[in-house]
């Protein structure tokens, strides 16, 4: 190979583009490599050589492969799907790119075994295997105690992307057992197995949440899942079934029925490690089950790491460590870690975590270490305070955040907070004949100010609207949706409206508190990332009422506050004035100019 190691696979794609899609130019270049690596085998020489005359000499290529399929049983379904099922009558394409890795600096039978983990891992965007990002699965290999592993399992395995860098990293080789839905990944999988010599292994081609099939009671000393983040399952569970004890999650998110899968799978002392999204650590309606698994002391650690590392999504990424057998100094507390900045650019389109990250992880993890602002120990019994959320983004910087100051409040105890009305866009359609209200949304909120121009008007469904969703001047309106909170405040000047469930009106009481002084918070610096950490959802995200009203605050002397937020509001006065007589001088002088040019736009002839 190359000084590099490495060899390019670009041209072999662009001498097959055109004839065929980029999945199937990868399923030939993987099958080629693979002819040329058995090649260089002592074990599968002699048959390779069969295949490759048949492949060079238009032969029996199909019976070929089945007949190395029948002498070597751990070959089963691979060649054969990687071969001669897809392209019969376009062998010459084949026998081309055989001869161009001819004429490459391919030596050994270690070249080519690379060359086949460098297609495997190459940036296949329409290929739709599922692969974990190796600087992930370096971090989850790093964070076992691999010697005392025998060993484990891979539930929604892919590729089994972490399971090799286990194996790389291990000094003995435990036994290996993965399910997974998808046929092709199960199949490249196995072929991974047999090219990186992992000799003890089954790989089993099923549904993950099927009963009474292989692998339903087997326990691991470690069972890892990368859930899918499309991962959507519509078919019903069964509330018996004892590996659904905590609870039956909703239909469509499901990853709390794989960690639950992967809990009945770890035996008694056995660990487990769970990659998935945001979603999973805060949704509301899956707090008895995250309570349930909790107050069981099974959850040992949660790490936050940086979004945009996997290649078909930019969402965040988070690892879930379980533990059956924690150790003495981790009972009955969680350890939660937030190395969401600890990213560098690894291509145009995708991000990577960074050594020093995974260092500090694992470091943090080993050694039980706190550090500010990086990792921090939380009781048990202090989570239903939060409703057992497991974002570690709210326990280590919203508390960093809030210990800045003196002394906080809860926004709760000196504001009313009302979520906006949804309304359907049939409902909008009736609503709008006669109406008289303005109907705010997102796009109204803009730089601190409401923007009532581009409002849709409406009238009430119901006159309790009135009392519910109105608004008035002193109001807060943030943005209850959305990737960027915004705020604004409702002045004297507002106009008769209502909000839509987009928003959320903040009603501050102005005997304890002073709206104006609320606004600047908010909108800080400060006050931006403690709303950061209260967020929820993956794609979009929300806040909720109820850790909003949880969320500190600032206090202040009431006098001060108030001779404060005067100044506030008026400075914004004189702002705006300035801002409306720059705009009508300009205007002004902009016409002038252009009357001299004959460019008034006006069609008026004399």
């Amino acid at each position: 190979m190359n000084k590099k190691g490495k060899i390019s696979l670009y041209p072999y794609f662009d001498y097959l583009r055109g004839v065929f899609n980029q999945y199937q130019a990868f399923i030939i270049m993987l099958g080629i490599a693979t002819i040329k690596w058995m090649e260089h085998t002592e074990k599968y020489a002699c048959s390779a050589k069969l295949i490759t005359r048949a492949l060079l000499e238009n032969g029996h290529l199909d019976h070929e492969v089945t007949r190395h399929e029948n002498e070597f049983p751990e070959f089963d379904g691979i060649l054969s799907a990687l071969l001669s099922r897809l392209f019969s009558g376009k062998g010459g394409y084949l026998k081309e790119i055989y001869h161009q890795l001819d004429d490459k600096d391919l030596r050994t039978k270690k070249d080519f075994q690379e060359l086949i983990n460098q297609a495997v891992q190459l940036d296949l965007r329409e290929s739709g295997l599922a692969k974990t990002p190796h600087s992930v699965a370096s971090l989850v290999a790093k964070l076992q105690d691999l010697d005392g592993i025998d060993s484990f399992a891979d539930l929604c395995a892919g590729i089994s992307s972490i399971a090799l860098e286990i194996f790389r990293q291990s000094h003995h080789q435990p036994y290996y057992y993965a399910e997974g839905i998808d046929s092709t990944s199960c199949i490249i999988s196995r072929l991974l197995m047999i090219v990186n010599g992992v000799e003890s292994y089954e790989i089993v081609n099923k549904d993950i949440f099927n009963k009474n099939e292989i692998g339903e009671t087997r326990q691991f000393d470690l069972v890892i899942s990368d859930i899918p983040r499309n991962l959507k399952y519509h078919k019903p569970l069964n509330a018996h079934d004892p590996r659904f004890r905590y609870g039956i999650p909703r239909q469509g998110n499901m990853e709390w029925a794989v960690i639950q899968n992967v809990i009945y799978h770890m035996n008694e002392w056995g660990k487990g490690v769970v990659i998935g999204s945001k979603g999973m650590l805060v949704r509301s309606y899956e707090n008895e089950i995250r309570a349930a698994i909790i107050e069981e002391d099974l959850i040992e650690c949660v790490i936050t790491l940086p979004d945009n590392l996997y290649e078909k999504t930019n969402i965040g990424t988070e690892v879930m460590i379980l533990n059956r057998y924690k150790p003495l100094e981790s009972r009955g507390r969680i350890l939660f870690i937030n190395a969401e900045k600890y990213k560098k650019r690894l291509n145009s389109y995708q991000d990577m975590l960074t050594e020093e990250g995974i260092r500090k992880i694992v470091g943090a993890y080993h050694f039980n270490k706190e550090e500010e602002g990086f990792s921090k120990f939380v009781p048990i019994e202090e989570m239903a305070k939060y409703d057992y959320r497991l974002n570690p983004v709210e326990y280590i910087e919203y508390e960093s955040l809030k210990n800045q100051f003196d002394q906080t409040i809860p926004l709760g105890e000196i504001a009313e907070i009302t979520r906006g009305v949804n309304v359907t866009k049939k409902e909008l359609e009736s609503l709008e004949k006669d109406g008289e209200y303005y109907y705010l949304n997102i796009r109204n909120i803009d730089e601190g100010d409401i923007n009532y121009e581009d409002a849709t008007r409406i009238k009430p469904k119901s006159w309790d609207w009135l009392e519910r969703y109105s608004i008035q001047p002193g109001d807060i309106l943030i943005t209850a949706k959305g990737w960027e909170t915004k705020a604004a405040l409702v002045d004297n000047d507002f106009k008769d409206s209502f909000i839509s469930s987009n928003l959320t009106r903040i009603r501050v009481d102005r005997s304890k508190y002073n709206p104006y002084i609320l606004l600047e918070f908010l909108q800080s610096e400060i006050g931006k990332r403690m709303l950061e950490s209260i967020q929820t959802g993956t794609t979009i995200t929300l806040i909720n009422n109820k850790q909003l009203s949880r969320m500190e605050v600032p206090v202040y002397p009431k006098e001060m506050m108030d001779e404060i937020g005067r100044s506030i509001k008026k400075n914004q006065t004189i702002y705006k004035e300035k801002v409306k007589e720059a705009e009508q001088q300009y205007e002004g002088k902009r016409d002038e100019l252009l009357m001299k040019l004959g460019l008034d736009n006006s069609l008026e002839k004399n």
